[in-house]
């Protein structure tokens, strides 16, 4: 097993969204409704509380982040303590929004989820810098990614509850082409959940109930499996300096008896990250 260490002990019930900003950490427990962020390398936690479920975060391009919560769009400052719902989204009953992430050219892509994760009730979505929303495709059980290659024209996103990711072709301008599966786990018993790309391209996902995260080559082939001292790895992301180690928020949700569970940690993963992108908005 690679040598994890503890980044921050907060055990979530449901950690998500791994993010990082250059100088800090961002990270959510969904069902908790809390953002966290912890400056680098052992700063202070910050905590913001936001009025309903929140799926995920990602940076703004002017400062704060924006975030999906429940069934809004909200701008949120962890320093300023502020959430400033900005956009509500017409969500099926027994639905909530769920993993997001920016594109290379500024705008917030987000899925929602089935609460009860049997139907395919979710929907993937792109946010645009004008607030102005598209709804890209549906059909989908878990919503969870999204991540790109380092050239923008490759979309992959996660259907965790049918253990499917999928590429898609993209544009610069969002017009998503027909998918293609890309990795398929529906022979293991764990859930494909968060993914990021790594600056070669490589794509990290973690898989939850499988205390693991896997790295892909660019045509699906498993480059290295990373073994985690936690059952349920949520999502993982570049951080540090040089962006040569990996942040990963986990879960105690699911029983995991593990002593970290729900916690964040760090490892180093042998390969370097990218930028997070900004929301133009």
């Amino acid at each position: 097993m690679t040598d994890v260490t503890v980044f921050n002990d907060i055990p979530c019930t449901l950690g998500e969204s791994a993010l990082w900003d250059g100088s800090r950490l961002y990270w959510v427990d969904i069902l908790e409704r809390r953002i966290y962020a912890k400056a680098w390398p052992a700063g202070p936690v910050r905590t913001l509380p936001v009025p309903d479920l929140v799926g995920s975060v990602a940076l703004r391009a002017g400062g704060g982040l924006v975030a999906a919560l429940r069934d809004a769009i909200a701008y949120c400052d962890v320093d300023a303590g502020t959430v400033e719902v900005v956009r509500g989204i017409d969500t099926p009953p027994g639905t909530r929004l769920n993993d997001g992430a920016v594109d290379p050219y500024g705008a917030f892509w987000f899925g929602s989820m089935d609460l009860a994760e049997k139907e395919p009730l979710g929907s993937f979505y792109r946010l645009e810098p004008s607030l102005t929303l598209i709804r890209a495709f549906g059909g989908i059980v878990c919503s969870n990614g999204p991540a790109w290659s380092p050239d923008g024209r490759t979309l992959y996103h996660v259907d965790s509850t049918v253990r499917v990711i999928r590429s898609y072709p993209v544009s610069p301008s969002g017009v998503v082409g027909e998918g293609v599966v890309f990795v398929s786990d529906v022979e293991h018993g764990w859930f494909p959940d968060g993914v990021t790309v790594d600056a070669e391209g490589f794509v990290w996902n973690c898989k939850f109930g499988g205390g693991r995260i896997v790295r892909y080559a660019p045509d699906g082939t498993v480059d290295r499996v990373v073994p985690v001292p936690v059952a349920n790895p949520t999502r993982c992301a570049f951080v540090g300096p040089d962006l040569d180690l990996l942040a990963v928020t986990s879960a105690r949700l699911g029983g995991d008896p593990a002593p970290l569970a729900g916690q964040t940690l760090l490892l180093d993963p042998g390969a370097r990250g990218l930028p997070a992108s900004r929301y133009a908005g």
